[in-house]
């Protein structure tokens, strides 16, 4: 086994809400960072393509997948952060690295973009009217409370 992740969860003013991790798409990661461990001979053989400012671990994730590394989930919850990270601070920026990642190993992944793509800018334009109170509160009630 080359990689071991879990869940995490997260504090939001006090509560704790968890993140199962989940099979989202070819190109990102069902896991959070925080909740993988990876042997030590994989981080040195290969290295973080830094021209990612945020999504460098996903794109060394695609890598070492393609390359036919085993993955194993374990169902326990293996970290807790707080959820304001710099991820989640610029969506857009985090939209086009994941695009960039999804297109350096395939090179019609754009296509299966673009409903994200148009997802993302209608939250963003809701977002604008809303207090980032509410918000808070919405994101919060879309994870499991534990």
């Amino acid at each position: 086994m080359s990689v071991v992740y879990g869940d995490t969860t997260f504090i939001n003013k006090g509560k704790y809400l968890k993140i199962p991790a989940k099979k989202k798409s070819a190109y990102i990661m069902p896991f959070c960072h925080q909740s993988v461990f990876v042997k030590t001979e994989l981080l040195k053989q290969h290295h973080f393509d830094t021209s990612f400012k945020i999504c460098a671990d996903n794109d060394f994730f695609i890598k070492i997948a393609k390359e036919g590394h085993k993955f194993y989930k374990i169902d326990e919850i293996i970290a807790v952060y707080n959820f304001e990270g710099l991820s989640s601070n610029k969506p857009f920026r985090l939209f086009f690295e994941n695009l960039r990642i999804a297109q350096k190993y395939n090179k019609l992944s754009f296509l299966f973009c673009i409903p994200s793509l148009c997802s993302l800018s209608l939250k963003f334009f809701i977002k604008s009217f809303i207090p980032s109170s509410v918000t808070t509160k919405i994101k919060a009630s879309l994870y499991d409370k534990s």
